[in-house]
C-alpha cells in the first residue's frame, strides 16, 4: 500500500509539473500567439514548389486511450483545393486525411479513411469562415471506443466510428504528402497534439529554416517550401500602389476591408483581402475644390467625408462634401470652415457624437493648440477653444487616437514652440496627453527628452489596450527617409521599435502617412501618400501582422540555445515552487517613383526594384544586400555602419590603424576597454559580412581595410574608382549611383565630415568642369543635366542655378524654368533660413 501511495503521489506530482509546464508555455508565448504560423503554397504552383510540413516522422509520440489534434486554419483566397492534413500510424494500417473543397459558396471539409471511404462531410458558408479570418479545427481520436470526432470553427461536432489500435504513434503531415499532391494555399498556426497526460505544442515561431521545433526548442519535424508567417509581423508588405494626377486623399474602411483613394473625378478602391483594385468614375465631380483632401468615414450613413480648413485665395464654394459609398454620388455638406490654415493637424471622428475633432496645426507662420469640431448634424464648425487642465504647447505634426478599451483620447508629440510663432524656431515634442472631450479637459501623462534620431508622428495612433500605444514616425526634415513603427507604454513612455521600415519621400506638404488597425484581420495598415509637387500623388498601402515584433524577437526562436536557456529556468522555478509554493511570472514583454527632372531630387528610384546581390550602398539610405539579394541592412547597427565606413574610407591607402579607429569611435574609453569594444565590433562586422560574398575585412600590419572581389560591390568604392579613372561625370553609371540620394543619408556623425566633404568637393568640381565644357560645346542638354545633378549634391549652388536656367533658355528642354527656380529657392529657404535674394525675373534675366 505504501508503494501504491508513493506511485500515486509521483503521478500527481508529474501531472502537476506537466500542468505547470503548459501554463508556463502559455505565459511565455502568449504575446506572440498571433505572430506565428506557416503559409502553404498550394496547387497554383508546380508540384515541387508545394508545401509539406511533417511532424514526428523520425520519432512519433505514443498515445493511449485517446489524443486530440488542434490547430488554427486560414482558408486560401486563390480558389485552390486539396489535402490539409494526413494522419498515419506507425504500421500504416489506417490513414486518415482531411480534404478541403469549395462548392456553391460553401467550404466543404471531407474527413476520409484514406483509400477506403469518406467518414464525415461538413459544409460551412465560405463567407462565414473568411469573415473569421482564422478558425480552429479539432480532431479527437478516441482509441478505446474506436471513434473519431471532428469540429470546425463553431459548427456542431460530428463523430464516426474509426478503427484504431490501443496504442497509436501518429506521424502528422500537413499539405503535400507522398503521392497526395493536391494542396490548398492555406495557413496553419497554433498546432498541438496530446491528451491529459502529455501535450506537444508547436508555436511555429521560426522565422527561417526547414526545421519544426516544439515549444521547448526540440526539432520534431521538417518543412518543405513553407513561408514562416512570423516574418509578416516584422516586415511591412507592400499591398498596392495607386496614382492620381490631381489632388487626392485616402481613407481606410475597416468594415469593408477597403482602402479608398479619391480625387475630384474618380475613386479607386483596393480590397485588402482579395487584392483587387477597381476604379469608379463619378457621374458628377466632387463639388468642392480639393487641396489637401482631409477625410474621414461616417459608418452610420456609409459616407466618406472630405473637408478643407483653408484656401489661400477668396473661395466661396463648398468646404465639406461627402460621398455615398454605395451609389458613389457626391453631396454638398457645408460652406463653413475655420478660415485658418491648419496643415498637419490631428483629427479624430467621434462616431457616437457625429462630430470631427481637430487639434493643432500650422499655417500663416503660426502653430495652434486649439480644439475645434465639425458637427455633422448642423453642418458647421465650432469656434476654436482651449481645453482646461494641463496646457499643450502649440504644435503641428501631432497625432491623436482612441483606446478601444477605455474609449479615452490620447494626443502624442509633434513640433512647435511655446510662443506659437514659426519665426521663434521649432522644437520636437515626445509627450502624451489624455483628453476627455466631454469635460474638455487635458491631463499630461508623461514627456520624454529625446535628442537624437528626431521624428514626428504620422496620422493615427493605435491603442488596442490600456498598456500600449502604437504609432508611425519619420524624420520629416529629410527628403528621403524611412517610417518606423514604435510602441510606447501609456503609463511611463517606455518605447520600443518594431518591424522594419517603410521608405517615404517627404518633400511636399501634401505628403502624409496614416496608421490604421484592423482588429479582425489582426493587421496594422499604413497608408503612405507621397507627392513631388502637391498636385499629383501616389498612395502605397502597406500591412504588417499585429502584434508586430522587434528585430531581436524575429530571431529569438528556436534552437538548442533557447532550449538550454528555458529548461534550467524551468527546473529552477519548480524547485522554488516546491519550497515556497508560489510563483509569479512576469514576461516583458523596418514603388518606384517616376523621376521628373524639374521637381524630383535624384534618389527617388527605390532599391526594391533591383534584384542585385552582394552589394552595399552608402548613397541614400545605408543598404546591404546579401548573397541571395535579401536586404540585411538591419544587421548593421549604427556602430557597425561606423566601423565599416571608416575602414572603407581609408582602404584606398594602407587602411586605418587600430589606434586611429579606436580614437575616432571610442575617444573617452580606457585603453583596455577600447580594445575589447573594438574587437567585438570587428568580429560582429565580419560575421555580418559572411552573408555577403566578395566583401571582406583584412587586418595587416596593424591596419584594417576592406577588400573587394569581382562579385562584391559598394557604390562609394565604385564611384571613386570611376572618377579616378576619368569617367564622364554624366555617364549613366555615375548617375545610377547618385540617383539613390545623399551620401551617408541620415548619418550625421562628425567622424564622417571629412569623407563627406572630400567626396562632395570632388563631385562639385567634376560637375562644374562638365558645365563649363558643355557650355563651350553648346550642349544644352548636358549642361542642364550637370546643373540638375549638382543641385542634388549642393542644393544652394548658385552656379548650378544660373547654368541650369541658361540651358533651359538656349535648349529645347521639357522643363519649366520657373519650376527649376522654385525647387532651388525652396531648398535655399529650408537650408539657409531666409528667402533667396534674387527674384525669378532677376535671375532669369541674368541667365539669359
Amino acid at each position: 500500500m505504501k508503494v501504491i501511495n508513493q506511485n500515486i503521489s509521483i503521478f500527481r506530482i508529474s501531472r502537476f509539473y506537466l500542468s505547470l509546464f503548459m501554463v508556463m508555455s502559455s505565459l511565455l508565448f502568449s504575446k506572440h500567439s498571433l505572430g506565428q504560423g506557416i503559409q502553404f503554397t498550394g496547387s497554383d504552383q508546380p508540384i515541387e514548389k508545394r508545401t509539406s510540413a511533417t511532424f514526428f516522422a523520425d520519432k512519433a509520440p505514443s498515445f493511449h486511450r485517446h489524443f486530440t489534434i488542434n490547430f488554427d486554419l486560414q482558408l486560401p483566397n486563390n480558389g485552390t483545393i486539396g489535402y490539409i492534413i494526413r494522419i498515419k500510424g506507425h504500421n500504416e494500417n489506417s490513414i486518415y486525411n482531411l480534404y478541403y473543397d469549395q462548392e456553391n459558396g460553401h467550404a466543404v471539409f471531407l474527413l476520409n479513411e484514406e483509400g477506403k471511404t469518406n467518414l464525415i462531410t461538413m459544409r460551412i458558408p465560405l463567407d462565414k469562415l473568411k469573415e473569421k479570418h482564422w478558425f480552429p479545427i479539432q480532431l479527437h481520436c478516441d482509441l478505446q471506443n474506436e471513434q473519431i470526432r471532428l469540429q470546425i470553427a463553431d459548427q456542431p461536432e460530428q463523430s464516426v466510428h474509426a478503427s484504431f489500435p490501443s496504442s497509436y504513434s501518429p506521424t502528422i503531415i500537413f499539405g503535400r504528402s507522398e503521392y497526395l499532391i493536391d494542396v490548398p494555399s492555406f495557413a496553419l498556426r497554433n498546432f498541438r497534439v496530446g491528451n491529459d497526460e502529455k501535450e506537444i505544442v508547436f508555436q511555429l515561431r521560426e522565422s527561417q529554416g526547414d526545421k519544426l521545433h516544439d515549444a521547448t526548442g526540440e526539432v520534431r519535424g521538417t518543412l518543405t517550401n513553407g513561408t514562416w508567417l512570423l516574418n509578416n509581423a516584422f516586415q511591412w508588405r507592400k499591398q498596392a500602389t495607386m496614382h492620381s494626377s490631381t489632388p487626392a486623399g485616402s481613407a481606410y474602411d475597416a468594415r469593408k476591408k477597403s482602402i479608398y483613394y479619391f480625387n475630384r473625378d474618380s475613386l479607386q478602391i483596393y480590397q485588402l483581402q482579395s487584392g483587387e483594385i477597381r476604379t469608379i468614375s463619378f457621374l458628377q465631380p466632387c463639388p468642392m475644390r480639393l487641396k489637401l483632401c482631409n477625410s474621414f468615414i461616417d459608418e452610420q450613413e456609409d459616407r466618406l467625408y472630405v473637408y478643407e480648413t483653408y484656401y489661400e485665395t477668396p473661395y466661396k464654394g463648398p468646404t465639406v462634401a461627402s460621398l455615398d459609398l454605395k451609389e458613389f454620388i457626391w453631396r454638398i455638406e457645408s460652406s463653413d470652415y475655420p478660415q485658418r490654415e491648419l496643415n498637419h493637424h490631428a483629427a479624430y471622428y467621434l462616431e457616437e457624437d457625429r462630430k470631427l475633432l481637430l487639434f493643432g496645426g500650422f499655417g500663416q507662420m503660426t502653430y495652434s493648440n486649439d480644439f475645434c469640431y465639425y458637427m455633422l448634424q448642423s453642418n458647421s464648425w465650432s469656434t476654436p477653444m482651449t481645453a482646461t487642465g494641463d496646457p499643450i504647447i502649440p504644435r503641428y505634426f501631432t497625432s491623436i487616437g482612441r483606446s478601444v478599451v477605455n474609449q479615452k483620447l490620447y494626443i502624442f508629440g509633434g513640433m512647435g514652440n511655446e510662443a506659437g510663432q514659426h519665426i521663434v524656431g521649432r522644437k520636437y515634442f515626445y509627450d502624451l496627453y489624455e483628453f476627455d472631450p466631454a469635460a474638455n479637459r487635458i491631463t499630461k501623462l508623461w514627456e520624454l527628452d529625446r535628442k537624437e534620431n528626431l521624428f514626428v508622428p504620422a496620422r493615427g495612433l493605435v491603442i488596442p489596450d490600456t498598456n500600449w500605444m502604437y504609432m508611425l514616425g519619420y524624420p520629416e526634415h529629410l527628403t528621403h527617409s524611412h517610417i518606423k513603427l514604435r510602441r510606447f507604454s501609456i503609463q511611463d513612455g517606455q518605447q520600443e521599435e518594431l518591424g522594419d521600415s517603410i521608405p517615404i519621400y517627404s518633400d511636399k506638404i501634401s505628403t502624409n502617412a496614416k496608421l490604421n488597425f484592423d482588429p479582425h484581420l489582426k493587421q496594422l495598415i499604413a497608408l503612405v501618400q507621397e507627392s513631388n509637387d502637391d498636385i499629383q500623388s501616389t498612395l502605397t498601402v502597406y500591412s504588417i501582422d499585429f502584434p508586430a515584433i522587434s528585430e531581436s524577437e524575429l530571431h529569438a526562436f528556436p534552437g538548442e540555445r533557447q532550449r538550454r536557456s528555458i529548461l534550467p529556468y524551468f527546473f529552477t522555478l519548480l524547485g522554488v515552487l516546491s519550497v515556497a509554493a508560489a510563483v509569479y511570472i512576469f514576461y516583458k514583454r523596418h514603388q518606384k517613383k517616376q523621376i521628373t527632372i524639374s521637381h524630383t531630387p535624384i534618389g527617388e528610384t527605390k532599391l526594391t526594384a533591383q534584384s542585385w546581390a552582394n552589394r552595399v550602398y552608402l548613397f541614400g539610405d545605408f543598404t546591404a544586400l546579401d548573397k541571395r539579394g535579401r536586404d540585411i541592412s538591419h544587421l548593421f547597427s549604427t556602430r557597425l555602419q561606423q566601423v565599416f565606413c571608416l575602414i572603407m574610407f581609408h582602404s584606398h591607402a594602407a587602411g586605418i590603424s587600430s589606434k586611429l579607429l579606436s580614437h575616432l569611435l571610442w575617444p573617452d574609453k580606457p585603453k583596455d576597454k577600447v580594445k575589447t569594444s573594438r574587437g567585438v565590433a570587428i568580429n560582429n562586422l565580419r560575421k555580418v559580412l559572411t552573408e555577403i560574398d566578395g566583401i571582406e575585412i583584412i587586418y595587416e600590419n596593424g591596419h584594417y581595410r576592406v577588400e573587394f572581389s569581382n562579385i562584391g560591390y559598394c557604390d562609394y568604392w565604385h564611384l571613386k574608382e570611376l572618377l579616378r579613372n576619368g569617367a564622364d561625370i554624366l555617364s549613366p553609371e555615375i548617375a545610377t549611383i547618385l540617383e539613390r540620394g545623399e551620401f551617408l543619408l541620415g548619418i550625421d556623425d562628425s567622424v564622417f565630415d571629412k569623407a563627406k566633404h572630400d567626396l562632395e568637393s570632388m563631385l562639385i568640381e567634376a560637375f562644374q568642369e562638365s558645365m563649363l565644357k558643355s557650355r563651350e560645346q553648346r550642349d544644352w542638354y548636358a549642361l542642364f543635366q550637370a546643373a540638375n545633378m549638382l543641385l542634388n549634391i549642393d542644393p544652394v549652388n548658385e552656379f548650378a542655378l544660373e547654368n541650369g536656367l541658361y540651358a533651359l533658355n538656349k535648349g529645347n528642354i521639357e522643363t519649366r524654368p520657373a519650376d527649376f527656380y522654385q525647387r532651388f529657392t525652396e531648398q535655399y529657404k529650408r537650408l539657409i533660413g531666409e528667402n533667396y535674394r534674387l527674384s525669378f525675373e532677376e535671375i532669369w534675366q541674368k541667365a539669359t
